[in-house]
């Protein structure tokens, strides 16, 4: 007999969700898409860490357009990961797995389905965050392996 705690559709939607809040964040998946309006943007997944330690995925986009909240939002993830003069000479790289630095979450509602029924509360990206010491330092893996004693 297997034996558990049963728990309401609330409290495990509940139990998924982060407080909203500054936490740590890397980029797991970058991938080049146009939005709606047909500008160039990058869909991001995300892992976000919780003040308990706890992985989250979520998802998040990158608007390159002439729109200022979306420039604003570009700006600030470009100043959080390391990556402000790229964005000073207006490009950044299309990977940009691994990049890492601070974001600010909050929680978005239950949305209407098209269809009729709601799609549940989740985890949204409000802002990216650069902290006090600045933005954390990005290092390619490929570019920190260096061993010049492998015999070949």
């Amino acid at each position: 007999m297997y034996t558990f705690n049963p728990m309401t559709e609330e409290e495990i939607q509940a139990s998924s969700l982060m407080e909203a809040g500054v936490y740590n964040f890397e980029v797991v998946k970058s991938t080049r898409k146009n939005s709606k309006s047909g500008n160039p943007m990058a869909e991001l997944q995300i892992n976000v860490w919780d003040k308990e330690g706890k992985q989250h995925l979520v998802f998040d986009y990158l608007v390159f357009s002439s729109v200022p909240m979306n420039i604003k939002k570009v700006k600030h993830f470009c100043d959080a990961t390391g990556l402000a003069e790229n964005y000073k000479q207006g490009s950044i790289p299309e990977e940009l797995e691994r990049y890492a630095g601070m974001v600010e979450i909050g929680v978005q509602d239950e949305q209407p389905k098209p269809a009729g029924g709601f799609y549940p509360k989740k985890n949204v990206v409000i802002d990216y965050v650069m902290t006090e010491k600045g933005a954390v330092k990005h290092e390619k893996a490929e570019d920190s392996f260096i061993d010049d004693s492998i015999p070949f």
